[in-house]
């Protein structure tokens, strides 16, 4: 065995009894996603955002962006256009809003093996944010069969369905 690959099992090593307390992984889960909030929700509306429980095995948060001119800097295909006819159609003195939100359901998590639904959303659909059709939603599917694999690729998966955010 050469230095490299006995420094790569030693590293291989410390990830999984780092994480192999749930706790700790949540821990790491949480400590991730708190980073995406800052990177991609917080708005002018919604600062110092944190991930919450928002039901048994979800996680996330939502916030609110009642500037459309930042609004307007989405620049993802399917939603801009829709932002722009809801930005012409709601007068300003109605304070109009558009919702984001990034959400986790840990469906499988465990230590070793699991997987995790990652769905982020922009709704326009001011003021009650419930119509299906003036939403956009992005689903992530990230099942992982080792620790290594959950470090690797959690941002990644969250980078992806942040990009609706761009």
């Amino acid at each position: 065995m050469t230095d490299n690959t006995k420094h790569i099992k030693e590293w291989q090593e410390k990830v999984k009894h780092t994480f192999d307390d749930e706790a700790n992984l949540h821990h790491y889960l949480i400590h991730t996603m708190d980073n995406f909030l800052y990177r991609y929700l917080e708005t002018s509306d919604s600062q110092n955002l944190s991930t919450q429980q928002l039901a048994e095995k979800i996680y996330g948060c939502v916030s609110y962006e009642s500037n459309m001119v930042s609004a307007l800097k989405i620049g993802h295909p399917s939603i801009k256009p829709k932002l722009i006819n809801f930005a012409k159609s709601v007068p300003k003195s109605q304070g109009p809003r558009v919702q984001y939100s990034l959400l986790v359901n840990l469906k499988d998590f465990k230590s070793q093996v699991g997987e995790i639904l990652i769905t982020t959303q922009v709704s326009w659909d001011f003021p009650h944010f419930e119509n299906k059709d003036n939403n956009f939603i992005k689903n992530i599917s990230f099942k992982y069969e080792d620790l290594t694999q959950f470090r690797k690729e959690l941002a990644l998966k969250l980078e992806d369905a942040c990009s609706i955010f761009l």
